[in-house]
């Protein structure tokens, strides 16, 4: 394969990797507005819930609980899916490197 249609390959193969990286860093950002809300809604519980019964309280208490988990858990995978993606960059970026490393050297035969 020459060195211009093996690094067109890998190049492209670059670029599809920061598509990924670009979408899962919106997606983060998503996820973390939404959590923010979910915190926000944490603060007035604890401010209200003085001011209603208990079975009220352990209602909202749980439902918030389960949201600020559901979104942590989402948040949680997005970041790891963000370093998997990191890793596979580096690694092409390597095998581009290795690839110019290889042509340098045939061409000083």
């Amino acid at each position: 394969m020459k060195i211009d249609k093996a690094l067109a390959e890998l190049l492209k193969e670059k670029e599809s990797l920061i598509d990924s990286i670009e979408l899962c860093c919106k997606s983060i950002e998503f996820w973390e507005k939404k959590a923010d809300i979910v915190f926000k809604k944490m603060d007035e519980f604890e401010t209200e819930s003085v001011f209603e019964s208990d079975e009220i309280c352990e209602v909202k208490y749980k439902t918030l609980m389960k949201d600020a988990s559901r979104l942590m858990n989402r948040i949680n995978f997005e970041n790891s899916q963000l370093d998997k993606l990191e890793v596979s960059i580096l690694d092409l970026e390597e095998k581009i490197i290795n690839t110019l490393d290889k042509h340098a050297k045939k061409q000083k035969k």
